[in-house]
């Protein structure tokens, strides 16, 4: 690619984001499902501009996620439709709509960069929260069944998901063992979801919710296993350590601490994916970061871990293994 079309690219991929976006959040994806019909036919469903809506679902077919036939009809792409309806199986429908708030604070990176603290940000709304910790299920399907196929909790009968959101880990590694007994740990609104999706799994009896604050609450003791996913890298290194510490003490001797987090080279420059997330954490918390191997592996023998192992998880994450042996 040439120079100035990857500067003009990479300037203008926002349009592409808020194109997505925006035919999320009014509802143009579930208006569609499985059929085919007009921009004036959706429009008229969902109380909208004709004009607009004709213009934005044009544009989301000249991006291939619509595909527009004879009669002007629209339909989603076969391939995409399981990512856009809220109820697909392969959903980001929560994600995808995270990243409206998120752009509020991308825009002030400029003024982040001149004072060093996160972006000015009003407190979410209700539909913001619940983008948000659904996002966090969103995200974590495939890597959660990807870790229980490629990690051995046979023996474990404890496990703790640290900061577990929506519950989704615990119940993915719950329904694998039969014989494991998981706690999800996160403040009271993820555990209000939690609690839904664990009632909806039917499986109370061996996955339940604690509501506390992670960094100042006690976590619990005698845990077989305890699973950090997509934690770290929201916290700064000094409370990283602090967590790390504190997973420590909730483990048996010979337990084992789980650190699933987007890692990136000693270079800090790659994966690419993995350094544009990093100014993410730039841009809305205090100190976060995306760690290195390196940092991550030393906070690791830092709080007391032993025997450390790396595995690769599902896109831009890995996994990393600490032992606590005495």
């Amino acid at each position: 690619m040439e120079w100035a079309e990857r500067i003009e690219t990479m300037t203008a991929g926002y349009r592409d984001s808020c194109i997505l976006i925006a035919a999320l959040k009014v509802g143009i994806f579930e208006a569609l499902g499985e059929a085919k019909r007009t921009s004036d036919e959706v429009a008229a469903a969902l109380d909208l501009d004709t004009r607009a809506v004709d213009v934005v679902m044009c544009a989301l077919a000249a991006n291939e996620i619509l595909l527009k036939g004879d009669g002007e009809k629209f339909t989603i792409d076969p391939g995409a439709r399981p990512f856009l309806i809220t109820d697909g199986p392969e959903t980001m429908v929560s994600i995808i709509g995270h990243n409206q708030s998120m752009l509020r604070s991308w825009v002030q990176l400029d003024e982040v960069m001149r004072t060093g603290t996160p972006a000015r940000r009003q407190e979410r709304t209700p539909e913001e929260m619940e983008d948000f910790i659904r996002g966090m299920e969103n995200v974590s399907r495939r890597s959660s069944e990807e870790v229980v196929s490629k990690i051995d909790f046979s023996g474990a009968r404890r496990l703790l998901d640290l900061g577990g959101g929506p519950g989704t880990a615990a119940l993915t590694f719950a329904r694998a063992n039969p014989d494991l007994k998981c706690v999800v740990f996160d403040l009271e609104g993820p555990v209000g979801i939690a609690t839904e999706q664990i009632g909806k799994a039917g499986i109370q009896d061996r996955v339940t919710t604690r509501t506390g604050d992670f960094l100042t609450d006690d976590i619990g003791r005698d845990f077989d296993v305890v699973y950090i996913s997509n934690i770290m890298h929201m916290l700064n290194p000094a409370a990283t350590l602090t967590l790390l510490e504190k997973a420590k003490g909730a483990l048996v001797v010979g337990g084992r601490v789980l650190v699933k987090d987007f890692f990136l080279g000693d270079s800090r420059v790659e994966p690419p994916w993995t350094a544009r997330f990093s100014v993410n954490m730039l841009v809305n918390t205090e100190g976060g970061k995306s760690y290195t191997f390196t940092e991550m592996k030393d906070l690791l023998a830092r709080a007391g871990f032993r025997g450390l192992e790396t595995v690769e998880i599902a896109r831009n994450s890995m996994v990393i293994v600490g032992r606590r042996e005495s």
